[in-house]
């Protein structure tokens, strides 16, 4: 009985042991202030951890690298409580050129409600297709038109099943749209993109690809 109690404490020390030690795993694209080790028996998951400025948070189970598709800026807003940092695609300003002397020989024209829509907000600003979709972060990414289209913070407005999300440009990529879900809604869901007061984009989400890739647990800030 002596000799089982004793190989029961020493293969307990031994599993205590070899979860201390699980390896840290290599993300494909590194963040600052995170890191991630597998889950025993999963050739996917991971538990990770994410360094905020008031502590660690963690751990967060991810079906997958996480890196792939959250960027620093995603982590800092969602489980740091740091709003982003809008990105400003607005162009710098250029020298106007010289005033040319108006014709005397016929009246300068009135301006039409039409002269006083941009370019901007005529083009479509989305490609209207979506390239990460997590339901548990309430994180969503789309695709924006190619050549990018100018804007900036105060012309964008997009509302998802009639509620307002809160977007920014994505750190990593820059040719994503990061936006949030809003709570209660489900797919398939209308997306309606306003710049300027003009629709650029209303087309509706069918919810392919949405996953559950970000589940956090009971008890986030784990370490002081």
């Amino acid at each position: 009985m002596r000799k089982r109690l004793i190989f029961f404490v020493v293969f307990s020390s031994f599993l205590v042991t070899m979860c201390r030690t699980v390896p840290e795993k290599q993300l494909v694209n590194p963040i600052d202030g995170l890191s991630c080790r597998a889950v025993a028996g999963s050739a996917r998951e991971m538990d990770c951890f994410y360094t905020c400025p008031d502590g660690t948070v963690g751990p967060m189970r991810f079906d997958g690298d996480p890196s792939l598709s959250l960027a620093k800026g995603d982590f800092d807003s969602q489980y740091c409580g740091i709003a982003p940092q809008f990105t400003s695609q607005a162009p710098a300003a250029s020298p106007s050129p010289s005033p040319s002397p108006a014709p005397t020989d016929s009246p300068t024209a009135e301006p039409t409600a039409t002269d006083i829509v941009s370019v901007a907000g005529q083009d479509p600003f989305l490609a209207e297709t979506v390239s990460m979709c997590d339901l548990g972060g309430k994180l969503i990414n789309f695709r924006l038109v190619l050549p990018v289209p100018t804007f900036t913070e105060e012309s964008l407005d997009v509302r998802i099943a009639d509620q307002e999300s809160a977007c920014y440009v994505n750190p990593t990529n820059p040719n994503l749209l990061t936006c949030t879900i809003p709570n209660d809604i489900s797919f398939p869901a209308q997306v309606v993109v306003t710049l300027d007061g003009a629709i650029v984009n209303d087309f509706v989400y069918s919810g392919a690809g949405c996953a559950i890739l970000t589940t956090p647990t009971s008890r986030p800030k784990s370490f002081p």
